[in-house]
C-alpha cells in the first residue's frame, strides 16, 4: 500500500524538513508541494491525495479558507501545523471544527532534544490519518455506513494500539514564534547529544531511506487499495517507526463508592471524544437549547493550548454557555464545563454540592485528561441520574467508564460507525455491550434532550 502525501507551507525549509521525516516510512509517498493555500487547493484536487499536511498561515490564501475549500470540494484527511500564538491557535481550533483529523504545533525554536518525539508524533498522525474515513463521511457516497465493516475500518482495528501510543506524546511547545526553525538534520554529534545512541540509529535509518527515495510526482492518484494478505498496517508503522514499542498501560483502580447525602437537582450529562472530537460535539450540542435543565460536562483530548479557543469558539456557535471548567466552582443546568488540557476533571462534592475537581495526576489509558476518570466520578455522585456519551476517537479511554455508568442504571450512548472519523473507542464499548443506544452523532442531541427533560 502507498499513502500519497501532499504538503502545503509557506517556508521551502519547513516542506523539505517534513518531507525528510515523512519519507523515513517506506509507505509514505510526497506527490507534491504547495507554497500557498490556492496550490493546496489545486493539487488536491488534482492528486485527490490520501493526506493532507496543512499550514495556516500562507500567502494568496491562509491554510484556514483554503481548508474550507477542500473540505467543501474534495474532502481529504488533514494534519494542521499550527503554531502556539492566538491567531493560529484560533484558526487551528476552526479547521478541528470543520473536520480536520488533527493537528501538530511547529516545531520551531524547540531543543534537538524534543525533535525525535515530534518526528514520531508527525509521522503517526499521518499514517493514521490515511485510514480515517474523513473522505467517506464529507462525499456522504452511496450506501449504509452501518452494515457491515469496511476494509479501511478493519485496518483501524490493527493500530488500535497506535491511537493510544499517539496519546502518550506530549505536544511539542514553541519557545518563540518567530524563532527559526531547527534543522531537523542536525550534525550526527547533535543528534546523538540530544537523543542518545539508540535514537542516533533511528536517524540514520531514516535519512538513509530519505536519500534513497524520490518524491514521486503524479497527474491523478486514486485511494489505495489494501491488499489484506500484505503486512498490516501495525507491522508497517512498526517498520517506520524503529522507537515505537507498545506502552505497558498502568494499572487503575476508579473509585466506585457512591457519595452519600448530596443534594441533585437535575440529571447529568458526561461526553468524551478524541479524534475528530471538536466537529462532532459542534455537532450535538448546537442544537440543544438555551434553557437546558441541566449541566454537560466534557472531555475532549486537546492539548492545553487550544482549550480556551476551543470553547469560545463553541460559546459562539451554540446557544448553551461553554466554559473551560476551573476548580471548585459548583455545577449549574444549563452550562457546559469543558475539561482543561493536560489536567484531569472530575465532579466532586462540596457542602452537599456538586462541583468541579481539576488536578494534575497520574495519566489513565495514556490520557489526561481522562473520559474515565470523569465518567467513573459521574456514577459516584450522579448514579443512574447519568447520561454517558462516548464519540469519535482512537484508543479505549471512556469505555470502562461507560460502563460503570450502565451498571448503575444510568444512559449510555456511543456514537455510530456512520459519523465516525476513526471508529474505536465507541466500537469497544458497544462490543462489550456497554451502549444503550449506537446512534450516528446528528441523532444524539434528542435522546440527550429527552433524557434531561424526565
Amino acid at each position: 500500500m502507498s499513502i500519497d502525501v501532499i504538503i502545503a507551507d509557506d517556508s521551502a525549509y519547513l516542506r523539505k524538513n517534513i518531507a525528510e521525516i515523512l519519507k523515513g516510512s517506506e509507505l509514505v509517498n510526497i506527490i507534491e508541494f504547495a507554497k500557498d493555500g490556492e496550490e493546496a487547493i489545486k493539487f488536491v484536487k488534482k492528486y485527490s491525495p490520501d493526506v493532507l499536511v496543512l499550514d495556516l498561515l500562507m500567502p494568496k490564501m491562509n491554510g484556514l479558507d483554503a481548508f474550507k475549500v477542500i473540505m467543501e470540494e474534495c474532502p481529504t484527511p488533514t494534519v494542521i501545523l499550527s503554531a502556539i500564538s492566538p491567531k493560529n491557535l484560533d484558526s487551528s481550533i476552526q479547521a478541528l471544527l470543520m473536520g480536520a483529523f488533527d493537528y501538530i504545533i511547529k516545531p520551531g525554536g524547540i531543543g534537538a532534544k524534543d525533535l525525535p518525539r515530534f518526528r514520531e508524533e508527525l509521522l503517526a498522525k499521518v499514517l493514521i490519518a490515511s485510514q480515517s474515513q474523513i473522505k467517506k463521511i464529507f462525499k456522504k457516497e452511496d450506501g449504509d455506513y452501518g452494515k457491515g465493516k469496511s476494509l479501511r475500518q478493519e485496518i483501524i482495528d490493527q493500530i488500535f494500539d497506535f491511537g493510544q501510543y499517539l496519546n502518550t506524546l506530549i505536544p511539542i511547545q514553541e519557545a518563540k514564534e518567530n524563532q527559526e526553525v531547527i534543522d531537523i538534520g542536525k550534525t550526527k554529534e547533535v543528534q546523538k547529544e540530544a537523543t542518545g545512541k539508540s535514537e542516533i540509529k533511528q536517524i540514520e535509518k531514516i535519512n538513509e531511506l530519505s536519500i534513497k527515495k524520490s518524491i514521486k510526482h503524479k497527474e491523478s492518484a486514486k485511494l489505495s487499495k489494501i491488499n489484506v494478505a500484505k503486512p498490516t498496517l501495525k507491522t508497517l508503522l512498526q517498520k517506520s517507526l524503529p522507537s515505537l514499542q507498545k506502552r505497558k498501560e498502568p494499572v487503575y483502580t476508579p473509585n466506585l463508592t457512591p457519595i452519600k447525602g448530596v443534594s441533585i437537582s437535575s440529571n447529568i450529562i458526561v461526553i468524551g471524544a478524541s479524534v475528530g472530537g471538536p466537529r462532532t460535539i459542534t455537532t450535538i450540542l448546537k442544537e440543544i437549547p438555551r434553557n437546558f435543565p441541566a449541566p454537560i460536562l466534557i472531555v475532549q483530548h486537546l492539548s492545553a493550548h487550544f482549550m480556551e479557543a476551543f470553547a469560545d469558539n463553541l460559546d459562539l456557535e451554540c446557544k448553551l454557555k461553554i466554559k473551560v471548567a476551573t476548580n471548585g466552582e459548583y455545577l449549574k443546568p444549563g452550562v457546559v464545563y469543558i475539561a482543561p488540557g493536560e489536567k484531569h476533571m472530575e465532579i466532586s462534592v462540596d457542602d452537599k454540592r456538586p462541583c468541579i475537581k481539576i488536578y494534575k495526576g497520574t495519566p489513565v489509558k495514556f490520557c489526561m485528561p481522562s473520559i474515565d476518570i470523569l465518567f467513573f466520578s459521574a456514577t459516584r455522585v450522579y448514579k443512574d441520574r447519568t447520561m454517558g456519551v462516548l464519540l469519535t476517537g482512537m484508543g479505549s479511554d471512556g469505555v470502562e467508564g461507560l460502563g460503570s455508568i450502565k451498571k448503575v442504571g444510568g444512559k449510555t450512548i456511543t456514537e455510530s460507525m456512520e459519523t465516525c472519523i476513526l471508529f474505536a473507542m465507541p466500537k469497544f464499548a458497544a462490543e462489550k455491550g456497554y451502549a444503550d443506544q449506537i446512534l450516528p452523532n446528528y441523532s444524539i442531541y434528542p435522546e440527550i434532550i429527552k433524557f434531561c427533560r424526565k
